[in-house]
């Protein structure tokens, strides 16, 4: 929160904490589009290859996009780019309410920039209660388990787990309250079979557990609640959703991919996947990673799995490891620079906003031209010379943030003078 001292105005000037809320969430909003472009034209262009290659590629784009929100709450801000003016038109209007002593007030008593946050707020809660709701409902059914032949469980497990070279202990139990395979969890792992796998064959209970054990290996359980967040965060954004679905698309076909690569015949998988899927109410596929992931796919998501199960031409290389360690690389050179960058209007809108007859716009302007070295004279003269109190307020406090001394500002009291 930024307070303006000196000149007996003290607290009088304390920016709407709602404005700046709103003018984060705004600047973000246009970083982001940049890369879900980029992320966009990369599935494009790898969309002969690997699901795995674009499930990395899209898991890279949701931690970027999160740690590119979560940087911007600490305030620490290298660079300050500008943008047009009719990207620049919203924040210019919030930068008003932020420095106005009494904000534009709706009808119901709230400024404008009050009522935007609630909006964002209760968005982000009704994209969120879904996944808690869906948390406890599973925590639920952990405590009806069955561990009825729970050594073959355990040998098919660790068989698998070692072919997948996951070092992790996995629980694997089965519970009457599941209809499908589920898995969850990242640090303890635990998949979830429903009562009738204990009728599988052996050949069949290896390909499942090959399955959700690729959910566990890829860490998707985690990945599929980091996309949830990015959706509550950003639900405004279209971007973030189509992310969001393609993840959970493509973090299914990888697994099957990795059943594939284990040696399973196309037609036998494909063949139980049918059958698995004639089993489910309303033959709604199983879901990313958990029975509170995403959303379901039905029966399209089931047509979708099976024309790349049985399409041989597709690859089914997994990725090696080293790539997803490139990957964190390439998403924190990516969220470090978008945390970090400060939207600001263009220096000629701001100098235009200084012949404004509206006191909030000249104040406004004054915090963004006392920033600029070739602006920084027309800040200093209104510090002195502008006709309202409050304007050479601000116009003192943000050269005082720029690094400008009193005395400097005082002695440049004939410089730049200011048109009205």
């Amino acid at each position: 929160m930024m307070v303006i001292a000196g000149g007996g105005l003290g607290s009088m000037w304390i920016p709407a904490d709602s404005a700046r809320t709103v003018a984060t969430v705004y600047t973000v909003s246009l970083l982001a589009t940049l890369p879900i472009a980029g992320v966009a034209a990369g599935a494009l262009l790898l969309r002969r290859a690997s699901a795995s290659s674009r499930a990395l590629l899209l898991r890279s784009a949701v931690f970027a996009l999160l740690l590119a929100y979560i940087g911007r709450q600490l305030q620490v801000h290298w660079f300050a780019w500008t943008i047009p003016s009719p990207l620049a038109a919203p924040l210019v209007e919030l930068g008003r309410i932020q420095v106005t002593a009494s904000p534009t007030v709706t009808a119901h008593g709230f400024s404008v920039a009050d009522v935007l946050v609630l909006v964002y707020w209760l968005g982000a809660a009704l994209v969120l209660v879904p996944t808690l709701v869906g948390s406890m409902i599973v925590r639920r059914r952990l405590r009806i388990i069955s561990n009825t032949n729970a050594p073959a469980l355990a040998r098919a497990t660790q068989a698998v787990s070692r072919m997948l070279r996951i070092r992790r202990s996995v629980a694997v139990h089965v519970s009457p309250r599941a209809t499908v395979p589920v898995t969850f969890g990242w640090i303890r792992p635990v998949i979830l079979l429903p009562p009738h796998a204990l009728a599988w064959s052996d050949a069949e209970l290896a390909i499942v557990l090959t399955h959700e054990l690729a959910h566990v290996r890829a860490a998707d359980w985690i990945c599929g609640i980091a996309a949830r967040a990015m959706c509550a965060l950003y639900w405004f954004h279209p971007g973030a959703w189509w992310i969001a679905r393609r993840l959970e698309e493509d973090a299914e076909l990888a697994c099957d991919e990795r059943v594939l690569e284990a040696g399973v015949r196309r037609s036998d998988y494909a063949e139980l996947l049918v059958r698995a899927a004639s089993m489910l109410p309303g033959a709604r596929t199983p879901n990313i990673t958990s029975a509170f992931a995403l959303s379901g796919r039905g029966r399209h998501g089931i047509r979708a799995r099976l024309a790349a199960i049985l399409d041989s031409s597709r690859v089914a290389r997994p990725l090696a490891q080293r790539w997803s360690r490139l990957s964190i690389a390439a998403t924190m050179a990516l969220a470090l620079p978008m945390s970090t960058v400060r939207l600001a209007p263009t220096r000629g809108l701001l100098t235009s906003l200084m012949r404004d007859a509206r006191w909030e716009s000249r104040a406004y302007a004054v915090l963004g031209l006392a920033q600029r070295q070739d602006t920084i004279a027309v800040a200093r003269s209104a510090a002195e010379q502008d006709p309202s109190p409050r304007v050479r307020a601000w116009a003192r406090y943000a050269l005082a943030e720029s690094g400008v001394t009193a005395a400097a500002v005082a002695g440049a009291a004939a410089a730049a003078p200011i048109h009205q």
